[in-house]
């Protein structure tokens, strides 16, 4: 049977206390290497009824009703958890730090205390600068200046940043020229067909070239073939996620591929 909206609003009012929301995490990889250099934070609920839900079947409603910014920062502390966690691991090759990435809603981002809280999170913690990643929208970046010197002041408060599903990419140019943003995420509308279409291949080179050109990270999301992984990988971009390397999983799942000084399944396509 179909909950109403009333009904799930209701259920989610529950689930951001009972721990039906739950953080599952998918690896990034360094197409150069192999090598796993992150996680994303992919939120999930653990509907009694419905079984596992995807973002896509609650977060609507859950903005409705006022309440992504409370699911965030739940989202929020749990990830800051976790890097708490990792600081028993080994540095990266290069001696950098391990990210955890975590969505954040424009609604979110634009409460008046945000940067303070979370900045007040992060030294609580002791996190060392950089380790904990928020993506935002290019619809955040386009909110004007407020936006820009928000994001200006999580940079300092040693947040990285990253335009997440970027899919115009002359329109979040303009906005990055001006922001503390260091990595932009390609959308799996680019990579699908990368390394079988001609046209594709221009586009998603065309973005790699203007994005370094400005001192930026690529990220491509939804990496599922082989022939994906080694195209990206030739046309320069520098990261993946997706089910050529691993789907999301429970951090106590994910957890163990951050210990791996191999390359994980699939980052032979980028590796050869």
């Amino acid at each position: 049977m179909t909950m109403t909206s009333i009904d799930l609003v209701s259920a989610l009012r529950h689930a951001t206390d009972d721990g039906t929301l739950v953080v599952h995490m998918q690896p990034e990889i360094d197409l150069a290497s192999g090598a796993v250099v992150g996680m994303e934070a992919l939120l999930r609920w653990e509907h009694p009824a419905r079984g596992l839900l995807w973002p896509a079947d609650f977060l609507s409603a859950a903005d409705e009703a006022g309440l992504l910014p409370e699911i965030g920062w739940s989202v929020i502390r749990r990830c800051v958890e976790e890097l708490v966690s990792w600081r028993s691991l080994a540095p990266l090759p290069n001696g950098a730090s391990r990210q955890l990435w975590v969505n954040v809603s424009v609604s979110q981002l634009l409460e008046v205390d945000f940067a303070d809280r979370l900045k007040a999170l992060i030294d609580a913690a002791g996190l060392p600068q950089g380790v904990l990643g928020l993506e935002v929208t290019e619809a955040a970046l386009a909110t004007g200046s407020y936006a820009k010197q928000l994001l200006a002041d999580l940079h300092d408060a040693g947040v990285a940043l990253a335009v997440d599903n970027v899919t115009s990419w002359y329109s979040w140019l303009t906005n990055i020229r001006s922001s503390s943003v260091e990595a932009v995420k390609l959308d799996r509308g680019f990579v699908r067909g990368v390394g079988s279409d001609v046209d594709g291949d221009t586009v998603v080179s065309s973005v790699i070239n203007l994005a370094h050109s400005h001192g930026l990270r690529v990220v491509a999301e939804g990496v599922e073939s082989w022939s994906e992984g080694a195209r990206l990988c030739e046309l320069g971009c520098d990261r993946g996620l997706g089910y050529l390397f691993s789907g999301p999983q429970r951090p106590d799942d994910a957890g163990p591929r951050l210990r791996l000084d191999a390359p994980v399944d699939g980052a032979d396509s980028c590796t050869k």
